[in-house]
């Protein structure tokens, strides 16, 4: 089968998109050689590592919304693409599967930005046109259903750990080569709930100078930004709570396979990258309970409701040190990898036809 791919993230754009576009691109070549791929990329983006054998092409339009519904339809028929595989936005024409990263939006419009409503708005509208539609995980899949129902029911994949994090460890400059900490993992948005790890932090009885949190994230493509809450600027001033920002993998591995404790308190997911990379190193986990962790990570970690900061701060204590049982690890690992979330989306859509509708301009 010949299949376009959706490359729009390969070089730039946000982190946690980037990571799924590529290494589901890169799983599927190793999966499916008798695949033929046409991966389309942006006018100005480096194709170094796209898969040997591909044909690049490029797409033009700014944002990608607008790139996949306008250019793919027509990439995909000058390449006599039979599949158009895609992110979050379904072309116009052809025979397409939709991978939906998330729809939080639809349920929680305040965690987003006027500008970032409106860009997802037609997200679920357009995916209408896919041949199919997948997701990482079982929350998300019903997430979608409960908001459009007239959809076919989403092809759950799972995801898989960043390669790049297994590559390599390097300590940042600013941490210590000796002593225990905790760190959390996250862009700097409402969502991420880092207000809540910070007030806790200012509670528990682990977190000091000589045992700092680490905070790693930035705010770029974040939504609605956080705050540091008041009572937790006097742990930031101390070095109770340090800001790293954002860190390269091979610093985050580092990080996640000597921390005492990672701390991931999101309000809510699509499949919460984190916390599964944090038990690929035998991190302890202290996850939010909400849905989505009990699926991802429910053998692993530790919970705590994400709002109530004492309750946090009590577990954090608690699980300070706990690291999760090999076998609950293996089990967990053994459900999530990029081959298998491949190999589900290429099995979701029958064997496509050649494109033979018109790539004109959308009604």
């Amino acid at each position: 089968m010949r299949i376009l791919m959706d490359g729009y993230w390969w070089q730039d754009g946000p982190q946690a998109a980037r990571t799924v576009q590529r290494e589901l691109i890169l799983a599927w070549a190793r999966c499916f050689p008798e695949d033929e791929l046409v991966v389309a990329l942006r006018r100005d983006a480096d194709p170094a590592g796209v898969p040997e054998g591909a044909e690049v092409v490029r797409t033009r339009l700014w944002p990608h919304a607008a790139s996949n519904r306008v250019e793919l339809p027509v990439l995909a028929r000058r390449a006599r693409a039979g599949l158009v595989v895609c992110h979050n936005y379904t072309p116009a024409v052809g025979r397409s599967l939709v991978f939906l990263h998330d729809v939080m939006f639809e349920e929680h419009p305040e965690w987003f930005s006027r500008a970032e409503r409106v860009y997802f708005r037609p997200m679920l509208r357009w995916a209408r046109r896919a041949a199919a539609v997948a997701t990482s995980t079982r929350t998300e899949a019903d997430r979608i259903a409960r908001h459009a129902p007239t959809l076919p029911p989403a092809v759950v994949t799972g995801l898989g750990v960043p390669p790049a994090l297994e590559r390599a460890q390097r300590r940042p400059e600013r941490v210590p080569a000796e002593g225990e900490f905790a760190v959390t993992v996250g862009r700097l948005n409402v969502r991420k709930n880092l207000e809540t790890v910070m007030l806790a932090a200012v509670r528990s009885a682990r977190i000091s100078p000589a045992r700092p949190l680490y905070v790693v994230g930035s705010p770029a493509h974040s939504g609605v930004g956080t705050r540091i809450p008041e009572p937790a600027q006097a742990l930031v001033d101390d070095g109770s709570i340090v800001m790293l920002g954002a860190v390269p993998d091979d610093e985050l591995a580092w990080l996640y396979a000597h921390a005492a404790l990672t701390v991931t308190l999101s309000l809510d997911e699509g499949f919460g990258m984190p916390a599964v990379e944090a038990i690929g190193f035998g991190s302890p986990l202290l996850a939010s309970d909400i849905p989505v962790f009990r699926e991802t990570v429910g053998e692993c970690a530790s919970f705590a409701p994400p709002l109530d900061a004492p309750a946090v701060a009590a577990a954090l204590d608690a699980a300070w040190g706990r690291r999760p049982q090999p076998a609950a690890v293996e089990r967990t690992l053994g459900r999530y990898s990029w081959e298998i979330a491949a190999r589900t989306l290429r099995a979701a859509v029958p064997e496509a036809r050649p494109v033979i509708e018109s790539a004109g301009t959308p009604r």
